[in-house]
């Protein structure tokens, strides 16, 4: 069988913003090619020394330029439906909200393919998603007018591309919910598929904050979190990255007292380093800013223990003991920190149900049997 991943980047591009959705590309992109799938990652470059195409452990990997403006996207839809047509797919996959989903689909309908589309969120398949944004946003009244056709524009190729999947593959049973609610077409759950890890590094006493720098992703919120704790032995880390200078800087100045450690960007290679050293991760994000965050799994498959604002996928945490959710109260969130922080025996044993959990959920080969009977079928 013959695959064609659509991706906006690729994880160990180093011009790329790491993203969940790249992580999973990579993860799957990886294991798809050792189950002997014939693999073909097609990808949008900043990197101007990137031959065309490139054969890279196994996957054969087609390089497109990045180009700027508004209309970006557009521009180069046609340069991903040529590659398509070069490699003949008998499967199109697609990650995420992009209209690469309308490529997909329209290829498999032209030339008899099937596309297969995997969710990243809850609101994955909503309609017109990136108006929505739009209107929410802090840009003035003139920028939404300008900006609004073009995300009309952009938000008509997602919604037909959506309507022309053969095959969805949801993270969770609400996203299932939410694709059969939206699009009437039923998903099949499966969950997000990480290599096996080796933890080789000692604890710390370290709470992680790590995402990409955004409002979404709530920073500031972590500050205000450690502000209220005794962190006598203990190290606060705020890791991640963003293109947004002026965010950088805001999120920086709001650390008066000085009680975290910005580490910036951590490429994805040593961010298991972060992930491993730490005892808890601290998720701040928005309630509709994440699904099953990538951040999540790294964390458990290292064992440590993750304390989160607003996310519990599947009532995972509370149900197996690998972490708390406060649901959106930040006095319990910061009262559970405090208890988990005094007792390192009881956050030792959640760190070993995450391991044991997150190997069994998100690196057994049985998921990736899965996928490939999916796509097969």
């Amino acid at each position: 069988m013959k695959l064609a991943i659509l991706g906006q980047a690729y994880l160990h591009d180093p011009t790329a913003n790491v993203n969940g959705t790249l992580v999973q590309l990579h993860n799957l992109a990886h294991a798809f090619s050792n189950h002997g799938i014939e693999v073909h990652y097609v990808s949008l470059t900043k990197d101007k020394e990137k031959p065309t195409y490139e054969l890279n452990n196994g996957i054969h990997f087609y390089w497109i330029q990045y180009s700027r403006g508004l209309l970006a996207w557009k521009n180069v839809m046609a340069s991903y439906k040529k590659k398509l047509l070069v490699i003949a797919p008998d499967v199109v996959y697609v990650r995420g909200r992009n209209v690469m989903q309308y490529l997909a689909g329209n290829y498999a309908r032209e030339l008899d393919a099937k596309y297969v589309w995997n969710t990243n969120g809850d609101d994955s398949a909503e309609f017109w998603k990136n108006v929505k944004r739009l209107k929410a946003s802090n840009k003035t009244w003139i920028k939404k007018i300008i900006l609004l056709p073009l995300k009309v524009y952009e938000d008509y190729y997602i919604n037909e591309g959506m309507k022309m999947v053969d095959l969805v593959i949801n993270q969770s049973e609400w996203q299932k919910k939410e694709t059969k609610k939206r699009l009437n077409k039923t998903g099949v759950v499966l969950p997000s598929y990480f290599l096996p890890v080796v933890n080789t590094l000692p604890k710390e006493n370290v709470l992680l904050w790590m995402a990409n720098l955004s409002r979404a992703k709530q920073p500031k919120r972590f500050i205000d979190i450690v502000a209220k704790l005794d962190m006598h032995n203990w190290k606060a880390i705020l890791a991640g990255g963003t293109t947004d200078d002026k965010f950088e800087k805001e999120v920086k100045e709001y650390d008066l007292s000085h009680v975290v450690e910005f580490v910036g960007k951590v490429p994805f290679k040593e961010s298991f380093v972060y992930y491993q050293k730490a005892k808890i991760f601290v998720n701040t994000s928005l309630p509709d800013a994440d699904g099953l965050p990538n951040a999540y799994i790294q964390s458990w498959l290292s064992g440590t223990v993750t304390v989160s604002l607003h996310h519990d996928p599947n009532n995972w945490m509370d149900k197996h003991n690998i972490g708390y959710c406060a649901h959106g109260d930040f006095t319990k969130l910061v009262e559970k920190l405090k208890y988990l922080m005094q007792h390192p025996k009881e956050l030792s044993v959640m760190g070993n149900n995450a391991i044991e959990f997150a190997e069994q959920k998100f690196s057994s080969h049985t998921i990736i049997d899965d996928y490939v009977n999916l796509l097969k079928s």
